[in-house]
């Protein structure tokens, strides 16, 4: 039996880890080191990877059918409610499919993306700096958990505090590469100069006035900034979507509420992890075109090829532009039958390149990008009023929707004291009229503070008010 073997990039993330996946009567994940993004390196997601791609199926209201029946399905559903549908891509997906997908959804187009934030800040939100600038800079200052979030940047901070970078932390628990860990409500205490770089996360459920705030930081100190991003293609969905009116996810949960939207149609995006179940049952359709093992329950699922059979082109968090190995359309066929028009893969590639400003797609080659200048921000991030918070720290395993084994909380020695908590035992946390038990880590966590990497299906955003006891 002869494997087949892709040379393709890791969806866990936009970081763009290159890996080679071999169907071999399963699927291996086996080292790329020639990939510039990681070098061959590759985090537990990357690893766990198998996981991801387990086979899905076409499906119409529950039955087993082909994907042309279903994309054709899903065109008559949508043709019959005309004014009423969205849809919602967050960039799990090629250039070339989104490019595609905008011609489909028009004005209708959610992608949680920078909606909600001034215009002229897009730009510094969604292309970063190139990675070997990390490495090379005096002092850094994280907004993020690298370890739990973006672990293959954890190399790059080794590397630049090995040249004798400050690394400053503004986190919930203390970081063990961090020269100085600061707690969120206390940001006023850090120092930060024109030699600093600050590295923060920008997701669909980021909260608005703490980006504000965090951009704010870095105009007034005239620090650079560079924000990572959860989904393989999040630099691509933005350079594509570049100048399309788009809306972000609370309006589209609102819009869904209020009833105005019956049908929404996601392109390899899973809504369960962004929308509320209760505002998904009052959808009249869901339809989901995906390569991917599904959480959320759809009337109708366009099951394609996975990602690493794709034919098209990822850009990643720096901007590089990234070839995947596939040779697989059905994806883009199936968007051409709910378009009533074929696309055509070339054309839509030339556009790719056009759209940033290259000739050929080449991993190895930095893209020249202009770093236009935001204005002055106006931000007040709220304190956290809650007694309590449970403080949920998406990672890839979250956005996937996979089951990971780090199902408990963090909490300090504090509040396992306050609490009369037993060694081995579990922590009771109540939200939201539902109550859950998890087993708990003793971390350097700020007081007051439950943190997850982990979705219990309690949660009301990034911080949800919580009450707890043994």
């Amino acid at each position: 039996m002869t494997d087949n073997v892709y040379s393709t990039i890791c969806p866990g993330c936009n970081f763009g880890c290159g890996l080679y996946i071999r169907e071999n009567g399963a699927l291996e994940v086996d080292f790329r080191k020639s990939s510039p993004a990681n070098s061959g390196k590759l985090c537990r997601f990357g690893m766990n990877l198998p996981k991801l791609f387990a086979p899905t199926k076409s499906m119409v209201d529950g039955k087993e059918t082909t994907i042309e029946e279903a994309a054709k399905e899903a065109a008559k559903r949508i043709a019959a409610s005309k004014g009423s549908v969205v849809f919602l891509s967050l960039g799990n997906t090629t250039s070339e499919e989104l490019l595609a997908f905008q011609k489909i959804a028009e004005s209708a187009l959610y992608t949680g993306a920078v909606a909600a934030l001034p215009e002229d800040t897009y730009q510094t939100l969604n292309i970063g700096i190139p990675y070997s600038e990390i490495e090379a800079a005096k002092h850094i200052v994280l907004f993020i958990d690298p370890y739990e979030q973006y672990p293959l940047i954890v190399r790059r901070l080794l590397s630049a505090r090995n040249k004798g970078a400050k690394i400053s932390a503004v986190w919930w628990k203390d970081l063990p590469l961090a020269d100085e860990n600061i707690r969120p409500g206390d940001v006023s205490k850090l120092a930060l100069t024109k030699d600093s770089l600050i590295i923060a996360d920008y997701n669909p459920l980021s909260d608005t006035e703490q980006v504000k705030n965090v951009l704010a930081l870095a105009k007034n100190a005239g620090t650079r900034i560079t924000f990572l991003k959860p989904f393989a293609n999040s630099t691509g969905g933005y350079l594509m979507a570049k100048g399309i009116k788009q809306k972000s996810i609370s309006q589209l949960v609102e819009d869904i509420n209020k009833g105005t939207i019956k049908i929404l149609f996601c392109l390899e995006s899973d809504p369960s992890v962004l929308i509320p179940s209760e505002t998904l049952s009052k959808l009249t359709y869901l339809i989901i075109q995906t390569g991917q093992t599904l959480s959320t329950k759809a009337n109708i699922v366009i099951a394609h090829e996975p990602l690493y059979k794709k034919k098209g082109t990822l850009i990643n968090n720096e901007g590089r532009a990234q070839a995947l190995g596939g040779t697989g359309t059905s994806g883009l066929d199936a968007l051409g039958i709910i378009a009533g028009a074929k696309f055509d893969f070339d054309s839509l590639h030339e556009s790719v390149k056009k759209a940033i400003g290259i000739t050929v797609v080449d991993e190895f080659m930095m893209p020249k990008y202009e770093r236009l200048e935001y204005g002055a921000l106006q931000a007040s991030a709220k304190p956290m009023d809650a007694k309590t918070a449970l403080v949920s720290v998406y990672n890839p395993f979250m956005w996937s929707g996979l089951a990971d084994d780090n199902d408990f909380v963090e909490l300090n020695l504090n509040t396992v004291k306050a609490l009369k908590l037993l060694k081995g035992g579990s922590i009771r946390i109540k939200s939201n009229g539902s109550t859950i038990e998890k087993k708990f880590k003793v971390a350097p966590v700020q007081d007051n503070i439950l943190l997850t990497s982990n979705k219990f299906g309690i949660e009301k955003g990034i911080i949800t008010p919580v009450e707890v006891s043994r």
